[in-house]
């Protein structure tokens, strides 16, 4: 009996950890889904934010999802926590950013990545925590003791002459709350 009701609680806490109505995610489109996710600097002395977008195939179709995914693709915002935006930065600019290649996503998989690769210039003195995902995308966060988030939306159009296993569609990507800085 004591087996039983272990093996009972042990599945329903397996069951939570697993729970595919995670709310941090996008409602899936086409067979996708996504969400952003926001972490401090590696680096104590840096006020960049990691930035990443992780997909998840979540089709009922089996297959490889091909994804032509750049952040040009990316519509992004900073807002408060009653929704109001923050400016983006306009301050000088001298970042890098990869060469964006489609990738494929199995059927089930998950697929996170970095889209932050800072260039923005910034005050080390007041600047303590910046999200800059490239130079129309870059935001210096105030430090007035409020909760800060990152949402977007991600559209790719579908192409003429492509296969079927790639991906079109928009994903509304829900808000993330945006770390504060370190003390």
């Amino acid at each position: 009996m004591n087996r039983l009701l272990f093996f009972g609680l042990a599945m329903c806490l397996l069951a939570g950890c697993f729970d595919s109505t995670d709310t941090s995610w996008s409602e899936p489109a086409n067979g996708l889904r996504g969400r952003l996710l926001v972490l401090p600097s590696e680096k104590p002395e840096s006020p960049f934010c990691r930035v990443y977008i992780e997909f998840q195939n979540v089709s009922d179709v089996a297959g490889q999802m091909k994804l032509r995914f750049t952040p040009e693709k990316l519509q992004l915002a900073v807002t408060d926590r009653n929704g109001n935006r923050v400016a983006t930065a306009n301050g000088s600019y001298d970042g890098m950013s990869p060469l964006w290649e489609p990738v494929l996503l199995p059927y089930g998989g998950t697929l996170r990545f970095q889209i932050s690769f800072p260039g923005l210039g910034y005050k080390p003195e007041t600047d303590k925590v910046i999200v800059d995902v490239g130079p129309s995308k870059a935001w210096i966060i105030p430090q007035d003791g409020s909760t800060y988030y990152l949402s977007g939306t991600l559209s790719i159009q579908k192409e003429k002459g492509n296969p079927p296993h790639d991906w079109s569609g928009t994903l509304t990507l829900p808000r993330v709350a945006i770390p504060k800085p370190r003390k």
